[in-house]
This record gives C-alpha cells, sequence and structure tokens, in this order.
C-alpha cells in the first residue's frame, strides 16, 4: 500500500486509539480493575497491529487473522523480535481470561506485566510506522 495521505490519516486514527486504550487500561490498574485493566491493554497492542497491518494492505475481522497475519509478516521476518508473538499470545490468554472466565483471577502483577508489554510493542510499532515514513515524529505520544 502507497504512503499516501489517506493511509496515513487511517494509520494516526488507530493508532490514537491504541494509544488512548492503553491509557484507559492504565487508569483501570490504578483503580484496582485488573481484568479490566488486562483487556484494555490486549486491546490497544489489538489496535496497533491493525495499523501496521494496513501498511501492507492487509485487513482482518478475526483476532487469529490479525495475530497470525502479523508473526507472518513482521515476525517471522525479523522485522520485531520474536518474543512478540510470545507476548502477543499470553495478553490474548489474559484477556481471555479476564473477560470470560470466572474460576481464575489475574492479578496486580498480571495487569501491571501486561500493561508494560503492552505500551513496548505499541511504542516499537508506532517506532516502525515512523522509521518507514507512514506517521510524522510529532505524532508520537506515548
Amino acid at each position: 500500500m502507497k504512503k499516501d495521505a489517506e493511509l496515513t490519516r487511517k494509520l494516526n486514527v488507530i493508532m490514537t486509539k491504541s494509544k488512548d486504550t492503553l491509557k484507559i487500561a492504565r487508569q483501570l490498574y490504578e483503580q484496582n480493575y485488573y481484568s479490566d485493566s488486562i483487556s484494555r491493554a490486549y486491546y490497544a497492542v489489538f489496535h496497533s497491529l491493525q495499523a501496521i497491518l494496513l501498511t501492507i494492505g492487509l485487513s482482518f475481522s478475526k483476532h487469529s487473522g490479525i495475530i497470525g497475519a502479523f508473526n507472518k509478516e513482521f515476525i517471522y521476518k525479523e522485522i520485531f523480535p520474536k518474543d512478540f508473538h510470545k507476548i502477543i499470545e499470553r495478553l490474548f490468554k489474559d484477556r481471555q481470561i479476564g473477560d470470560y472466565e470466572y474460576e481464575e483471577n489475574l492479578n496486580s502483577d498480571d495487569a501491571k506485566q501486561d500493561i508494560n508489554d503492552a505500551e513496548n510493542i505499541i511504542m516499537s510499532i508506532e517506532r516502525y510506522l515512523i522509521k518507514e515514513g507512514f506517521l510524522l515524529r510529532q505524532n508520537l505520544l506515548l
């Protein structure tokens, strides 16, 4: 996909949503809503994955499609570290537990780790988008 004004606009919108969602995750964490903060941390990453996939003309509606395409196009090609794959899978699993499980609980340490990992992934994706000319440096907010 070309680096055009419309793509840049879409990327700005999605990355802003990603970073706003991460801010909400932090706020929920501070209020001791750990499961909800974990869910928001995952979705913050999910939005950033959607953004980066747009740069190569890919768009998916399912979580598995987005995660799989990111792994194929960016992890396996060593654009991002291999441990991102494991982190994203853990974030997804933790979100599933937090949103749907009643017997298993996530705690403060889980939430803090997920938020920190989400921030690292989002910042890495944003740096990549800037380096590749898809976003302007002034849009870097984290």
